[in-house]
């Protein structure tokens, strides 16, 4: 059993959280508009045989990107010392976190989606990104582990949670349950994931600025409308906008009085903050 069915299976928890660091650079084979929202990129990655997965399916990584037009992306060195750095005074290159949508380990390649949106420093390299162009990255780590003995998978996520939602239907056990609920800009996003599990997907296309109400989200309004869980432990895994994820946690915990060990609620971004 690989360590990402693990995390999936409802395995004990083991120790594959060992961080190992290390960094890479990649190049882009391909780019496509998957959705009005979201830009696949897809990445050639040298020496990508060294790469460590966390064995989470909804794995993260920092794509680092070109300081400005003229410089191209450096990556820190493996020092004498054993400590990486930069002993050429190369400075650092701008960065973000984004989810592993797919790795193909024996062709180094990796899938990432990225949500295309006005202002943020990897999205906008995003809705540039063309073939050839090179970026930086790291080992990746994660959160999602379905603790021993899960019955069902509850997922509530905004748009930037849907590449960790679609890995891990993906990789879900035949006939495990699973309730999802996405937070799209528009039905123009829904996608279709393949997936072995029996799933229930509920799209909410009201992500982004609306005329008629405040800020990005309604995840918390989206929470509040599920009042009853399956019967049985459970997993609960709530990823989007930091405040409403807390928010979303606090429902399920003191509203439904479900198991907080059991919730794992992830701030991908803050409402009115860059993303770094």
């Amino acid at each position: 059993m690989t360590a990402n069915a693990k995390a999936l299976s409802g395995a004990d928890h083991h120790d594959h959280d060992h961080y190992v660091e290390d960094y890479f650079l990649a190049m882009t084979r391909a780019v496509e508009r998957l959705t009005p929202s979201i830009i696949r990129v897809v990445l050639k990655v040298d020496g990508g045989h060294r790469l460590v997965p966390s064995g989470h399916p909804d794995e993260w990584l920092r794509l680092a990107l070109k300081p400005n037009a003229d410089t191209p992306v450096t990556l820190p060195v493996l020092m004498e010392n054993g400590k990486w750095g930069r002993p050429d005074g190369s400075k650092h290159c701008p960065n973000r976190p984004y989810t592993i949508r797919r790795w193909d380990p024996a062709a180094c390649e990796m899938v990432i989606d990225i949500v295309a949106h006005q202002g943020g420093v990897a999205a906008g390299w995003a809705m540039a990104a063309k073939v050839g162009d090179v970026v930086g990255l790291c080992n990746p780590e994660g959160r999602f582990w379905l603790p021993k003995g899960s019955r069902w998978l509850m997922m509530l996520t905004d748009i930037t949670g849907l590449p960790a939602v679609g890995r891990v239907l993906e990789e879900l056990p035949a006939g495990f349950r699973a309730i999802v609920h996405v937070e799209i800009p528009s039905d123009a996003d829904r996608q279709m994931i393949e997936t072995a599990g029996d799933v229930s997907i509920t799209w909410h296309a009201c992500h982004g600025p609306r005329p008629e109400r405040l800020g990005y989200t309604e995840l918390p309004r989206i929470a509040a409308g599920i009042r009853e869980l399956p019967e049985g432990p459970g997993y609960i895994y709530i990823a989007g906008e930091a405040r409403a994820a807390a928010a979303c946690r606090s429902h399920f915990r003191d509203r439904l009085g479900f198991d907080k060990d059991r919730i794992d609620a992830i701030g991908y971004w803050i409402e009115g903050q860059a993303r770094v």
